[in-house]
């Protein structure tokens, strides 16, 4: 068990516990189509991990939760982290993900993969600044047409990114000065598309093209900064 001041973060396996689990992501993305718990119990048998987060003194109320399953070789894919809004900047999400790559590293794996929406610029800070995740590739409308309302009105672009295990100390980092190229997003997602859904895909559109001519080209995201403006921070081959 990891803990982050007054966090405890544990694994779960019983199916009664697992039954809990849609309740929790529904509550966090407001997604109609929660992973099932038979699907998280076979997760849990053969080489998954399910683990939530929940303040110690009241450690039956689950704050957030991680996801994942085994990939190819010694990969294991987190397939979704989550902490409930009027939790999130307090560490859970950190705590989380700490502990999930030392339990990976107790169970023999050597990465850990996971995709999170280019647009958001509080993930993409916390991904690639916090925990130091690589950017792998740029993919396209990943997972189709989505439910939750964080993922309406726009199609499911995703970066793929790889997490190094054991990883190293789970800290922000300040942005890197030696930066040749930077991809610029919005500093509110939803906003824009509550405002002005057209500009949304547009400018979608825009940062699609940057990254996919930017990865193929060789460029590597260095670092991701969040002032002046939210940007991705990339260096030239």
């Amino acid at each position: 068990m990891s803990r982050v001041e007054e966090i405890s973060v544990y694994p779960i396996m019983d199916a009664h516990d697992l039954c809990r689990i849609p309740d929790l992501e529904m509550a966090i993305w407001g997604n109609r189509d929660p992973v099932p718990p038979s699907l998280l119990k076979a997760f849990v048998d053969h080489g998954g991990e399910v683990s939530v987060a929940a303040r110690r003194d009241h450690p039956k109320e689950w704050i957030g939760f991680t996801m994942s399953f085994r990939g190819e070789g010694t990969t294991l894919y987190s397939h979704q982290t989550g902490v409930l809004p009027e939790y999130q900047g307090r560490g859970v999400g950190r705590a989380l993900k700490r502990h999930q790559n030392q339990w990976a590293y107790h169970h023999q794996y050597r990465a850990i993969v996971w995709t999170f929406d280019p647009l958001r610029a509080m993930n993409a800070y916390f991904n690639i600044a916090v925990l130091g995740a690589e950017v792998v590739q740029y993919l396209p409308n990943y997972y189709g047409t989505l439910t939750s309302r964080l993922n309406q009105g726009l199609p499911s672009d995703r970066l793929l990114v790889r997490w190094a295990v054991p990883a190293p100390p789970v800290v922000p980092t300040p942005p890197p000065q030696d930066a040749s190229m930077t991809i610029g997003i919005v500093e509110d997602l939803d906003a824009l598309k509550a405002m002005r859904p057209h500009q949304a895909a547009a400018y979608q559109d825009a940062v699609r093209r940057q990254f996919m001519k930017a990865l193929a080209s060789g460029y590597q995201v260095i670092g991701f900064q969040r002032l002046p403006h939210p940007a991705y921070l990339l260096k030239a081959p």
